[in-house]
């Protein structure tokens, strides 16, 4: 049987449960739940989740941002995030330590904090995409100094995300209010391409989110948090990164 099969076969199982109960109260309660079924062991690490897949999931009716890969700058080779936060973040209440938590896309300026503009400058020449910190408007580029290469980004897609395994879910609510959750649905893609990631974000349909903090307390205490900086993309948007799509 071939990793397709075996992974087909594994939705399948999981499709005919029929309506399953959340196991996590939140937006990755979907996910969750149909890993925790396919025997997904929850982790970090930059590879696929089973039979040489990425497994990503959404309801039905969402039309939210999800998670292409989490992935930190090209350069600096350590803490360019944290970089970022020291330098430009706001304080947490009552606190001397930062915090970092802002989109940033490649179409058009944000406003942080009222004080900062973010944007990622794409230098096709360079073959690199920055993420610039201007003044607030956007009128002055302040900094520039981190960034990502392309080979860096082509890499990700490649490991992380070659193969998608798409999953869509019904979901409703019994009178407890309890989530459950209806698997009826399925999408293989393959072939990522670099070109289509980067004609995505000039577009402004990848984003960049950085969601970067530090620890409150214990042996921790001060030391960079990152909560998963990286690239997302809304879930109508991700058919058009990919060359080939199966549905199942």
């Amino acid at each position: 049987m071939t990793n397709r099969e075996k992974m087909i076969e594994a939705f399948y199982k999981v499709k005919n449960l029929g309506w399953v109960e959340s196991h996590r109260r939140n937006n990755t309660g979907i996910g969750k739940t149909f890993e925790d079924y396919v025997g997904v062991v929850e982790n970090n690490l930059n590879e696929p989740d089973l039979f040489g897949y990425e497994i990503k999931s959404h309801r039905s009716e969402s039309s939210s941002y999800v998670t292409l890969f989490t992935k930190s700058p090209s350069y600096p080779t350590k803490g360019a995030n944290a970089y970022l936060k020291d330098h430009f973040g706001s304080n947490y209440p009552d606190s001397k330590l930062k915090k970092l938590h802002t989109s940033i896309f490649a179409d058009k300026f944000n406003t942080y904090e009222g004080k900062y503009s973010f944007r990622l400058l794409h230098k096709s020449d360079e073959r690199r995409i920055y993420i610039g910190v201007y003044s607030l408007g956007g009128e002055n580029l302040i900094d520039s100094s981190v960034y990502y290469t392309y080979d860096d980004i082509e890499s990700a897609l490649k490991d992380k995300l070659h193969n998608l395994f798409y999953v869509t879910a019904q979901r409703k609510y019994d009178d407890k209010n309890t989530e459950s959750f209806l698997f009826d649905s399925a999408e293989i893609y393959t072939e990522p391409s670099l070109d289509s990631f980067l004609n995505l974000l000039d577009s402004g349909d990848i984003m960049y989110d950085i969601r970067i903090g530090a620890y409150g307390s214990g042996k921790k205490l001060g030391k960079p948090h990152d909560h998963g900086s990286g690239f997302r993309i809304k879930e109508n948007n991700l058919v058009n990164l990919y060359s080939n799509i199966e549905r199942i």
